[in-house]
C-alpha cells in the first residue's frame, strides 16, 4: 500500500474540499460572517430555482441566527461537515467501482482503463441506477453539458447507494446537495487526484484502506488539537474524536483478537481448526498450574487455566469494540466468525446476515469514523455474500454512533421520572466526550422505556410538540443499548488522552465515576472493559503501559489483581 500517496492525498482533499465547499457556500450568499436574506429570490443577480431556495432555506435554519453567540461555530462546523460528507462517499464509491461492488458495474470515477474518464459518463444513457432522472440525462448530453452530468450522475448514485447501505451513504438531503462543490471533473481537482495518485491495487488489498484514509484526513486537525494543548487549551468534545483517532495496525488488531475471541472458540471446540487462521493466537497450555486457584472474575484476557467452555455456537457470542473508530477490529472479528460459522456448517452467504445480526457492536463518537466503519463491514460482508447489498433480508451493521442529545427542562418537567435521573441526563448532554465509559443503570432504561412509551402516545394523539422531547429520548436510548448489555469479548484500541488535557467537565466525570483510572481516558476503558464483559469474557485492549508501574494507577492494579485473571 502505497502509505505516503494516500496520507498526501488525504490531507490536501481535507483542505481542498473545505475550500471548495466554503465557496460553494458563498455562491449561495452563506458566508462566516453572516448570510444574505434566507428568502432571497436571487444571489448577486443569479435567480435561484425553486428548489435552489428551498435547499438554501434548509441550510440557514441549521446555521441559526446570525446574531446567536455560535454562529460562527454553526458555520464552521456545517462546512467541516459537508467536506468529509463528500470525502467520505467519494472514497466509498471509489473502493467499490475497483472492487465490482456498485450495483451498475459501472464505474462513476474513472475509466475501465484507470484513466480519469468515468465510464459513467460515456455510458449515461444505458447505465442502470435506481432513480435516474433519464430525461434529464438526455438533455444534459444534448447541451454537451459533462459536468452537470457528471454531478448528475453522481448524486443519483448516492441516493441509490442510501438504500442500501443507509447507515453510510444516509440520504444526503436537499440541504447537503448544494453544497456539493462545483467543477467535479476539472484537470487538479479532487476526482482526478483520488483517481491518479493512488494506485488502483491498493484499494483491492482489503477494505482497511478507508481506515487508513480517515486517520490521515483528520491527521492536520489532530495536530492542531496537540498544539493548542502546549497554549494551554483543553480537548472538548470537537477536539476528542480527532485528537484520539488512531488506526490499528493488522498485527495489533489480530492478536487482540485472536487470544480473545478467538480464544472462546476454541476453549468450547478443542478440536477446531480456527487455529490455522490464527497465527497470533497464544494456546492456553502455558501456565495451566498459576491460574488453578483463582476463582476470580475473567475479564482481562481471561484465565489461562480456568474450565473449557461449554458447547459454544456462534450465533451466541457476542463482541464489542466500544471505541471502534472505521472499524478495523470489528472487520478482523467479522473474518474470524465467519470461519466459526463455516466450522460449524453454515451456508456462506447466509454469513454476513448471522454475523451483523447476531454478534458485533460497535460504539464511536465521531460520526465520521463511525459511517466507515458500517462501510467496512458492508463491503467485508460482500466477500461471503456477493449479493448482500441486494438482498431484501440484508441487515446493516450494529455500529453506534453516541451522540450529544439534551431536553430541555421545560419538557422535562412532563417526564419527572427522567428528570430525577441527573447523572443520566448530564451524561447524554456530554456523549460526545464521556462516550462508551458511561454505564447505563437499569432505573436509566426504565425510564427511558416509559418516556418513549408516553411520548408515542402523545404523537399518535397529535400532539405535535411531543416530537422534539420524543426525538431526544430515542436517541438516549440509542445511546444506551449497547452500552447497558455485556459481551463475551471486548476489543479495543481506546483513546489515549490525559486527564491535564480533558476539559473540565470530563475530568471532573471521570474522577467522579472512574478515581482508581481517571488519568486518561485509556485506563478508564481498561476498566470500563471488565464491566462491558461477561464473567467469562475477555477484554483485550492495546493500552499505554505507564499503568503497570506509576503510583497514581496502583488502586487501578490492586483491584485488577484481586478481581481479574490477566493471560498475556
Amino acid at each position: 500500500m502505497q502509505d505516503t500517496a494516500i496520507k498526501n492525498f488525504c490531507i490536501w482533499a481535507r483542505r481542498e474540499l473545505m475550500a471548495q465547499v466554503t465557496l460553494q457556500a458563498m455562491r449561495y450568499g452563506i458566508r462566516e460572517d453572516g448570510y444574505e436574506p434566507a428568502g432571497a429570490d436571487a444571489i448577486e443577480g443569479r435567480p435561484l430555482t425553486i428548489d435552489e431556495r428551498r435547499q438554501r432555506a434548509d441550510l440557514i435554519r441549521r446555521l441559526g441566527s446570525v446574531d446567536a453567540p455560535g454562529y460562527k461555530e454553526a458555520y464552521e462546523n456545517l462546512v467541516d461537515q459537508a467536506a468529509y460528507t463528500w470525502f467520505n462517499r467519494l472514497i466509498a464509491i471509489r473502493f467499490m467501482e475497483l472492487n465490482d461492488r456498485l450495483p451498475s458495474h459501472v464505474r462513476v470515477l474513472s475509466a475501465e482503463d484507470g484513466a480519469f474518464r468515468p465510464q459513467v459518463l460515456r455510458e449515461a444513457l444505458d447505465v442502470s441506477i435506481e432513480g435516474l432522472d433519464t430525461a434529464q440525462v438526455s438533455e444534459l448530453l444534448r447541451a454537451s453539458d459533462d459536468e452537470a452530468l457528471f454531478r448528475c450522475l453522481f448524486l443519483a448514485q448516492c441516493r441509490e447507494l442510501a438504500a442500501c447501505l443507509p447507515d453510510v451513504f444516509e440520504p444526503v438531503g436537499a440541504a447537503m446537495e448544494l453544497l456539493l462543490p462545483e467543477g467535479l471533473l476539472r484537470s487538479g481537482g479532487v476526482v482526478q487526484r483520488l483517481v491518479d495518485d493512488i494506485p488502483e491495487d491498493d484499494w483491492r488489498e482489503g477494505v482497511e484502506i478507508v481506515g487508513w484514509m480517515y486517520q490521515y484526513y483528520v491527521s492536520e486537525r489532530k495536530d492542531e488539537v496537540f498544539a493548542s494543548f502546549k497554549k494551554g487549551s483543553k480537548a472538548d468534545a470537537a477536539s476528542i474524536a480527532p485528537a484520539t483517532q488512531l488506526f490499528t495496525p493488522d498485527w495489533i488488531v489480530r492478536s487482540l483478537t485472536e487470544n480473545s475471541l478467538g480464544r472462546l472458540w476454541m476453549q468450547a471446540h478443542p478440536d477446531s481448526r480456527l487455529t490455522d487462521q490464527m497465527p497470533y493466537y497464544i494456546p492456553d497450555d502455558l501456565g495451566m498450574e498459576a491460574a488453578a486457584s483463582d476463582s476470580g472474575t475473567h475479564s482481562v484476557g481471561g484465565d489461562l487455566g480456568r474450565p473449557s467452555q461449554p458447547a459454544m455456537s456462534p450465533e451466541s457470542i457476542k463482541v464489542i469494540d466500544p471505541a471502534c473508530g472505521s472499524g478495523h477490529i470489528l472487520v478482523y472479528a467479522f473474518k474470524l466468525l465467519a470461519a466459526m460459522y463455516e466450522e460449524a456448517g453454515h451456508v456462506r452467504r447466509d454469513i454476513p446476515r448471522l454475523i451483523l445480526q447476531n454478534n458485533l457492536t460497535g460504539c464511536e463518537i465521531d460520526p465520521r469514523a463511525a459511517q466507515m466503519a458500517s462501510f467496512a463491514l458492508a463491503m467485508i460482508a460482500c466477500e461471503w455474500d456477493s449479493r448482500f447489498l441486494r438482498r431484501a433480508d440484508k441487515v446493516s451493521a450494529n455500529v453506534v454512533c453516541l451522540r450529544p442529545v439534551e431536553i430541555d427542562a421545560e419538557e422535562l418537567e412532563e417526564m419527572p421520572y427522567l428528570a430525577e435521573r441527573t447523572e443520566l441526563l448530564d451524561a447524554m448532554a456530554h456523549m460526545g466526550e464521556c462516550g462508551s465509559l458511561f454505564v447505563p443503570q437499569a432505573a436509566d432504561v426504565a425510564a427511558l422505556n416509559r418516556a418513549d412509551d408516553e411520548l408515542d402516545a402523545r404523537e399518535a394523539g397529535g400532539d405535535l410538540l411531543a416530537y422534539r422531547p420524543h426525538a431526544a429520548v430515542i436517541q438516549m436510548l440509542v445511546n444506551c443499548a449497547p452500552l447497558a448489555e455485556t459481551y463475551d469479548a471486548v476489543i479495543a484500541n481506546p483513546p489515549y488522552m490525559g486527564s491535564s488535557n480533558m476539559d473540565k467537565w470530563l475530568a471532573n466525570w471521570t474522577k467522579k465515576h472512574y478515581p482508581d483510572s481517571k488519568r486518561d481516558l485509556c485506563t478508564c476503558f481498561i476498566e470500563r472493559g471488565f464491566t462491558l464483559a461477561k464473567s467469562h469474557g475477555y477484554s483485550a485492549m492495546v493500552t499505554m503501559q505507564s499503568w503497570m508501574f506509576l503510583g497514581s494507577f496502583e488502586s487501578l492494579r490492586e483491584k485488577m489483581l484481586k478481581e481479574r485473571s490477566i493471560a498475556s
